[in-house]
């Protein structure tokens, strides 16, 4: 998960980012939060590296209504854009709930409200907050599972490849102990002796070979290709039917 943070006052942009990184930690969300300065900056992001999930903005950024602006932006270069407000004034309330924005807050922004922001934006983006959790010496790991891209058996440990590469994990548990869950889900498949693929990230699937949205190629054993297939063809049909189609 990717989320943009844009207001022109420094402070108020240390302390979001500060509120935002504990709220994320204590769900056990795994997000990059980037923080910008001005509208200019955030665009330019964009158009490099990508639209984030959720968009966290100064309604009056350096100028009045700036934040609406951006907002409407932000909306026609992403029609699926989660937004959410901060301000000082209730003023355009109703013109940032008619761009959907998923939340409006006054300032001062307190861990509280950031909480209810992104709570907001799972509940809006169907965005699970399952999460695997494996023991680690005196504590528990957790790792949300609508952001595994794959599990893999390694050194007598577990090998965790998430969306982002950052955030990659090796931990020291047996891997059976963790299949039984992982592939009763949905989104989750066997493909291989050790490898478990969530399909969310699968964009295609042949014989001997699996390929993911981020480039990776993982191998299909031949004794598992027709459950895995099989499994596919489900997952397809179940995702079309959440998406209305």
């Amino acid at each position: 998960m990717r989320i943009a943070v844009c207001d022109d006052d420094d402070f108020d942009l240390k302390l979001i980012y500060k509120n935002l990184k504990f709220v994320l930690k204590d769900l056990a969300i795994l997000a990059e939060v980037v923080c910008f300065s001005n509208s200019g900056a955030l665009f330019n992001s964009i158009r490099d590296e990508g639209s984030y999930q959720l968009y966290v903005l100064d309604l009056l950024c350096k100028q009045e209504r700036e934040g609406l602006l951006t907002a409407r932006e932000i909306c026609r270069l992403d029609a699926r854009a989660q937004i959410a407000f901060l301000t000082g004034s209730r003023e355009y309330a109703v013109e940032a709930f008619e761009l959907g924005a998923i939340h409006y807050l006054l300032k001062p922004v307190t861990e509280y409200a950031l909480r209810a922001i992104v709570e907001r934006w799972q509940m809006h983006s169907g965005a699970s907050r399952e999460c695997l959790e494996i023991p680690h010496g005196k504590e528990i790991r957790k790792f949300p599972k609508s952001q595994i891209l794959y599990l893999r058996s390694r050194e007598r440990g577990i090998e965790i490849h998430m969306n982002h590469h950052k955030w990659d994990s090796w931990v020291k548990f047996p891997f059976h102990k963790i299949e039984e869950e992982m592939c009763a889900a949905i989104s989750f498949v066997k493909i291989a002796r050790g490898c478990i693929v969530n399909m969310e990230y699968v964009s295609r699937l042949d014989f001997a070979e699996c390929f993911l949205v981020n480039g990776e190629v993982l191998s299909v054993s031949r004794r598992e290709y027709s459950s895995v297939r099989n499994k596919y063809n489900d997952f397809l049909f179940w995702k079309m039917k959440q998406e209305g189609g």
